[in-house]
């Protein structure tokens, strides 16, 4: 019998078509425009902040709410893609989080803005686990995991690298803050209208076949699946590095290690450059050498640049060179992640497994590590965002360790 690796993702082979480049292309330009739409907010926020009376601990809620309605609508999404198609929920979701963006120019305080940014963050969750199970689903096999890295990419070079620069351009070139949101709803609608008119669903959950009803499991039977729950834990140790170092690590190099804000910015952009060249190179080189040996050496990897921040003052150079590096293993592990769901789960699946393992990582990773970790800068000074980062980089090892060859047959 054949045995397979987590090198060899499972399912039946496929050719090369337009169709996998057009689902592609379509479900990046959608995965752009979710984090850029979320992230565009924070460059911005100390313009808003004067004219809306904010301070941090109003940013870190707003981030904290997308994060969690995010979490809890992955969850609940990707499932119902399984049962009733991908194309509804996707256009639904671009078009909805679209016109949520713009509205935020609309906000008047905290308490609107806070709600409509919440209700923001339930349809970006649906759309990443349906994009996600799209994307495997008309990959070739062999290239499931470059396919996947391509669309995750998108997160740290959209949302880490453009938005800034974006938002800093709009805001000169704009009367208000409020017309950036508007501008960047646009290209959403766009999107939309390209999904509906291009992408097809797959066969296998095409609504009101006679599949449907044997497609639908049990979510506990879902997670039986090997590594679904490993990935589900993991996955929040494996995302809180970044959203850490998203978060917090502008404060630590402008009131810890005053650089000037050039600088500062200077090092931030490299976060978006090491993540999107992290989710580009490592999930294509797990297509070939496997994907579990990739996660444990990216895990690994991480935490040297982690510990050298520890070690390095004021060098503007070395602290890019060193988010470089880290971001590139942060990224390229959490981009793996949906490699192995698709290693290891039917295609009827993918969806409902996504979505429940994006959704805990959102919850615990996206939403409650960031608090801990700015809870505890508060208390203890913060430096301690670093040794933060390392203790969830070893028990993100710790899973990554523990993950299983998947099922030899997942017809």
């Amino acid at each position: 019998m054949q045995q397979h690796t987590l090198a060899t993702p499972l399912g039946g082979q496929a050719a090369s078509s337009p169709r996998e480049w057009q689902t592609l292309a379509l479900m990046a330009f959608g995965f752009a425009l979710v984090n850029l739409d979320r992230f565009i907010m924070y460059p911005l926020f100390p313009v808003m902040a004067r004219e809306l009376g904010l301070d941090y601990q109003d940013i870190g809620l707003i981030s904290a709410a997308v994060a969690l309605t995010w979490g809890i609508s992955s969850m609940v999404f990707g499932r119902l893609s399984d049962r009733l198609g991908r194309r509804g929920i996707l256009v639904t979701a671009v078009l909805v989080f679209s016109v949520l963006c713009g509205a935020t120019g609309l906000a008047m305080g905290l308490g609107s803005l806070l709600l409509i940014r919440a209700f923001m963050g339930i349809f970006e969750g649906a759309f990443v686990p349906v994009s996600i199970a799209t994307v495997v689903e008309t990959s070739p096999v062999k290239r499931v995991g470059r396919n996947t890295g391509i669309h995750q990419l998108m997160a740290p070079l959209v949302g880490s690298a453009v938005a800034p620069v974006l938002a800093i351009y709009l805001l000169q070139e704009l009367p208000s803050w409020r017309w950036v949101f508007a501008v960047t709803a646009l290209p959403g609608l766009l999107c939309a209208w390209l999904i509906f008119r291009n992408l097809a669903d797959a066969e296998h959950i095409k609504p009101g076949r006679s599949e449907v009803g044997k497609v639908q499991m049990p979510i506990r039977k879902v997670l039986a699946y090997p590594n679904v729950a490993l990935c589900s834990a993991g996955f929040s140790f494996w995302l809180a590095p970044v959203v850490v170092f998203g978060a917090l690590m502008p404060s630590y190099l402008t009131d810890f290690l005053h650089l000037e804000l050039k600088h500062m910015g200077l090092v931030m952009s490299m976060m978006g450059v090491g993540g999107a060249a992290g989710m580009l190179v490592l999930p294509t080189l797990s297509d070939r050498w496997g994907r579990k040996k990739l996660m444990v050496a990216c895990l690994t990897l991480a935490m040297v640049p982690t510990w050298l921040f520890m070690q390095t003052g004021a060098d503007p150079l070395r602290l890019s060179l060193l988010m470089f590096v880290a971001t590139f293993f942060f990224s390229g592990g959490i981009a793996m992640v949906h490699s192995v769901t698709a290693d290891n789960v039917p295609a009827q699946h993918i969806s409902t497994a996504t979505g429940f393992i994006v959704g805990i990582g959102e919850i615990v990773g996206g939403a409650m590590a960031p608090a801990l970790a700015g809870g505890l800068a508060k208390a203890l000074g913060i430096t301690v965002i670093l040794p933060f980062t390392l203790c969830c980089l070893v028990l993100g090892l710790i899973f990554a360790v523990l993950l299983r060859s998947p099922l030899k047959d997942l017809k």
